[in-house]
């Protein structure tokens, strides 16, 4: 992939991940911890009922819920990662594979930070539950949320051209998960964290990272001392407003398939 051209599908962006793998954690703005912690949060009570992870990486959440379940496969289709992750947890089932050429089905499946990355991630979230889900089971499921000021600077920069990430196919809210449940009856569970990411000074600090590079990969010019002032701005404004349940930088959701008479429930 050339210089200025970004991935536009998520086979295009396969090439992507193997190089961000190669070069490891700096390639990445987080670690996740909060992120893997939320999902955990969320699934509890685990039990060995069969957990799939899809788009494992290099396994750090599979093996920390090999301390609790003695069942789980994980799968990826970066082979740079899954050689990783092999190296490092050779006691977890780890497999360079689609989750289109998985056949198993299990009680649950788990994707953090994943569906953004899908083509059609709605087609692709039924098509799990119809293909690789047993019946009942359930989806545990995490992506960016835009509720809060980062998500409106970032919501923004992007429409005008700004290039907010290499990655990222799309940009999911939790209305669009409300309507899949509410169209198919199945429960849904909300919840968010990367609060500090979301306003305030851990939103101004990693949006001072992002911004120059997501201009510059947009190519369009920018006066530094005025973005300074913004991020001024922006660091004082935003730490005044207050954030609703689902206003951290990152929610989560659980999809229950076992009918549910249109219910939903957000948790803290």
């Amino acid at each position: 992939m050339s210089s200025g051209e970004f991935p536009q599908d998520n086979e295009a962006l396969k090439s992507k991940y193997d190089e961000m793998h190669t070069k490891g954690r700096l390639s990445w703005f987080s670690d996740g911890a909060e992120e893997r912690a939320g999902i955990i949060r969320v699934g509890e009570p685990w039990h060995d009922l069969g957990v799939l992870e899809i788009g494992c990486g290099e396994g750090l959440l599979a093996s920390i819920l090999k301390e609790r379940i003695n069942s789980i496969t994980a799968i990826d289709y970066s082979e740079v990662a899954i050689n990783k992750a092999k190296e490092k947890y050779p006691n977890i089932d780890f497999r360079c594979e689609k989750h289109q050429d998985h056949t198993s089905r299990y009680s649950r499946i788990i994707m953090q930070g994943v569906i953004e990355h899908l083509d059609k991630p709605f087609e692709e979230l039924e098509w799990m539950i119809d293909n690789l889900l047993r019946p009942n089971g359930d989806i545990i499921t995490s992506s960016p949320g835009f509720l809060n000021p980062r998500g409106i600077v970032w919501m923004t920069l992007d429409m005008l051209g700004a290039v907010m990430s290499t990655t990222d196919l799309h940009y999911l809210n939790p209305f669009e998960f409300q309507r899949l449940c509410y169209e198919n009856d199945y429960k849904l569970s909300m919840s968010s964290c990367d609060v500090s990411w979301a306003k305030g000074e851990g939103m101004v600090n990693d949006l001072k990272q992002r911004i120059p590079l997501a201009l510059k990969d947009g190519m369009i010019p920018h006066d530094d001392k005025k973005l300074n002032k913004f991020m001024e701005w922006l660091s004082y404004l935003s730490s005044e407003i207050p954030l609703g349940p689902l206003g951290g930088a990152t929610v989560i959701y659980r999809i229950q398939t076992e009918r549910s008479l249109n219910g939903y429930k957000v948790t803290k």
